[in-house]
């Protein structure tokens, strides 16, 4: 199989080249994928005799990505010649190069069989303006590229920079197959193409002459090489197939200084003829299926962005450094969200959390002349860096800026990892997704690159996944597991991904039980990804929370240990305890009404306690959530109404009619309801036996204080001194 781009000043003429190239090689019964990356989106127009074909890029900005399918961006042309155009965005506007990116991601995520083809061949826009056009210039696309050039002078600049762009990117070996010469019919035209040629030392593979059989060809729709096969142009075109197809040398990329091309333009003429030696070979990776956010499936505005997640995961590396390479801005914005949690804990409650309160993080502080010129050797300053810190792990992680402008990070990086292991999430800020999305997409690298695939499976060592590194329930509910596991002899092994080192992640399969913290969204997306991965069975209950999750997962942990009477005597004392504590509860509690609004789809844990101590639940309403579903209820025929897919809006009216005493919310603000009382449900609550107890609690003292809420008087002298 070979692959091949075509390059040359905007104008000139490499999608007619292309599309005739592409149909001399088909005729020649060659399978063609012939891929146009410029936004005019007319690569393949006379391979599809004029018919209009649904660009990438207008496929995924109208189509959510767990619709996508690969039969949908491709289309059958004449010879069997499989098309694709990239598209890209109104001009004037957006980013085409970034485009281009995103459709070679797009093809890759979705499966396209590159191995299927004899030939590849990538129409790609004008000269190498950016990184995103440079793209079929690295190695793990073009095997080779040819350019397309008039004598015109400023048609032989763009093919000098075209050589300037294939030399920074051509790491393992020459790639330049040589040039094809588009007559314009310039005096000299000839002379000047030989000598550049020869400057450059590559062969001159084709001379298509000026033509009107072209003009001919295109009124109706189709290639020369179709519509007119024996004619003078038919057959050059099918005599640089052959050459091309045949081409066993290759040219490494000589381009020249500014001065030397002017002189060399305006000096001596040279011949120079094809010679041979053997096609280069690049190793391809199939691609793995992509795990999408709940954001991103259900087409819902973006929560955060992908950069901030990655890194909030990244940083609990606690042996790593973790690069942002990005601007500053980026890297402190992400900063201040990561040390947030670890402020107020500190201040708040004396807790010390290390990560939080001191990341390790660098930045590779990019700026302006970076996003002109590319932010490659900021990259590099800073791996030198931290390579100084003597890290266990590298991670980087992108930002929008870097996406953008396309920075080849894989080449960068490789040599660096003869030094350390290195872990790249390309988020690119929110180019690739939300916050979760950014979470997601570090789980299942750090997985893939670091955890060797064999491992002691020893049932006593206890993996967790999923834990939530900024949540203030974390530390709390991973001792009321070690008490839980201790009590059958066994100890929790790794915390992937919190509070982690990376010997642990590369030794994750020497743990032989496998418990999820949660059982959302992204708790179902790591469950299915080590599955597929490492063929890892978990264990049938994630971390529990209230008192019927917990009887549930003690027994499950008897059973898997085979140890029921341990498991029989830990329910009995959290029972007897748990019911101790329901006497205190009930004479406050009793008969009062809750409206419970959350984000949070599993409700239960609240439900149960305020059942048990007689509180009347007038209505649950679950609003929609990035990281939750709604996957049914023990007690929802106990509740008064249940509504899911509930909105902010409905809860004035409700509250108005229902007349709860206390509503129960995530999110309690100003102007909202008229409610007595509100108190506020953790979005990641505490878990164990005790959950609905301490929720209660907090109940309990509001009724008993007779606390009158002052926002409500906010409220009214804001409405009274407002500005009319």
């Amino acid at each position: 199989m070979i692959e091949i781009a075509i390059y040359g000043k905007g104008g000139i003429g490499k999608s007619t080249v292309s599309a005739n190239l592409s149909a001399a090689l088909a005729k020649g019964q060659k399978k063609v994928l012939q891929l146009g990356c410029d936004p005019k989106h007319d690569s393949t127009r006379l391979l599809l005799h004029g018919k209009d074909m649904t660009t990438v890029l207008s496929y995924m900005r109208e189509v959510g990505p767990a619709d996508y399918k690969l039969e949908d961006i491709i289309h059958e042309g004449v010879f069997g010649i499989t098309c694709v155009e990239a598209g890209g965005p109104e001009p004037g506007v957006g980013c085409a190069g970034r485009g281009i990116l995103s459709t070679f991601e797009l093809l890759d995520r979705l499966g396209l069989d590159r191995e299927y083809f004899d030939f590849i061949l990538y129409d790609v826009l004008g000269d190498v303006v950016c990184g995103g056009f440079a793209v079929p210039l690295r190695q793990e696309y073009a095997d080779r590229v040819y350019i397309v050039t008039s004598g015109e002078f400023m048609s032989i600049y763009a093919a000098n920079n075209i050589l300037r762009g294939l030399a920074n990117y051509s790491t393992e070996g020459p790639r330049a197959g040589g040039i094809i010469f588009n007559e314009r019919g310039l005096e000299e035209e000839e002379e000047r193409i030989y000598r550049f040629a020869c400057a450059v030392n590559l062969p001159v593979l084709a001379k298509i002459p000026r033509d009107d059989i072209f003009a001919k060809a295109e009124d109706l729709g189709k290639s020369v090489v179709e519509a007119f096969p024996d004619s003078k142009v038919g057959k050059i075109f099918q005599s640089l197939s052959e050459k091309i197809w045949e081409q066993e040398i290759l040219y490494p990329a000589k381009p020249l200084e500014d001065r030397e091309l002017e002189e060399v333009v305006l000096g001596r003429k040279a011949e120079i003829s094809l010679e041979k030696t053997k096609n280069l070979q690049i190793k391809k990776e199939k691609q793995d299926k992509t795990f999408y956010s709940k954001s991103l499936l259900t087409r819902e505005p973006l929560h955060g962005c992908a950069y901030n997640g990655a890194m909030n995961l990244a940083v609990q590396m606690k042996d790593g450094v973790t690069i942002s390479h990005g601007p500053s801005s980026c890297a402190n914005l992400s900063y201040q969200s990561i040390t947030s949690l670890g402020r107020r804990a500190l201040l708040e409650k004396g807790i010390v959390l290390p990560i939080q309160l001191h990341p390790k993080m660098m930045s590779t502080n990019m700026g302006e002349s970076a996003m002109v010129f590319g932010g490659i050797s900021e990259l590099e300053e800073t791996l030198e860096k931290a390579l100084r810190e003597n890290p266990k792990v590298i991670t980087i992680v992108t930002t929008c800026p870097s996406g953008i402008i396309g920075d080849d990070m894989e080449n960068t990086i490789e040599p660096y990892r003869k030094k350390c292991p290195i872990v790249l999430l390309p988020t690119d800020g929110n180019i690739n997704g939300d916050y979760m999305q950014g979470m997601i997409l570090g789980y299942q690298e750090f997985a893939k690159q670091l955890v060797k695939r064999n491992g002691k499976n020893d049932p006593y060592l206890v993996n967790i996944y999923g834990e939530k590194p900024i949540a203030n329930s974390t530390a709390e509910n991973i001792k009321i597991l070690s008490k839980w596991l201790q009590a059958f002899g066994a100890k929790i092994h790794c915390r992937y991904i919190n509070e982690t080192e990376t010997d642990k992640i590369k030794d994750l399969l020497d743990g032989g039980l496998h418990i999820n913290a949660y059982g959302d969204y992204m708790g179902q997306i790591l469950e299915e990804f080590f599955k597929k991965e490492f063929g890892i069975t978990f264990f049938p209950q994630v971390f529990p929370i209230g008192f019927d999750d917990s009887v549930r997962f003690i027994r499950g942990l008897g059973d898997f240990y085979h140890q029921k009477e341990v498991a029989e005597k830990i329910i009995q004392e959290e029972e007897n305890k748990y019911f101790e504590e329901l006497k205190e509860l009930i004479p406050i509690l009793k008969g009062k009404k809750i409206m419970v609004v959350s984000y949070n789809h599993q409700v239960d844990w609240i439900l149960r306690t305020a059942l048990d101590v007689g509180m009347e639940v007038v209505k649950v309403g679950l609003l929609n959530f990035s990281q939750d579903m709604y996957r049914g209820s023990l007690y929802e025929d106990q509740v008064g109404e249940w509504e899911v897919n509930y909105t902010q809006e409905k809860r004035r009216a409700d509250v108005a009619r229902l007349k709860p005493d206390l509503v129960l919310a995530n999110y309690n603000g100003g102007n909202l309801d008229d409610c007595p009382l509100h108190d506020t449900i953790q979005l990641t609550p505490q878990g164990g036996f005790e959950s609905g107890i301490r929720q209660l609690r907090r109940l309990v003292q509001l009724f008993r204080q007779q606390i009158k809420e002052g926002w409500r008087e906010d409220e009214r002298f804001f409405k009274e001194y407002s500005a009319r």
